[in-house]
């Protein structure tokens, strides 16, 4: 349904994830995992994210 997620850091601009690389994502233990099937691909730290926008 959604196509990428963009992710705005605290202090440090921001990251686009495209929908190629990413299906599901969850909040584990305070940080953000973005996951490709069962691999987790990216883990951010809650404490420095400022927003998260799912793009259609």
């Amino acid at each position: 349904m959604y196509k990428r997620i963009r992710i705005s850091f605290l202090h440090a601009g921001s990251i686009l994830i495209d929908e190629g690389d990413w299906d599901d994502y969850e909040i584990f233990n305070g940080f953000l995992v973005i996951k490709k099937g069962e691999a987790w691909i990216a883990l951010y730290n809650m404490n420095e994210i400022f927003s998260v926008v799912l793009e259609k």
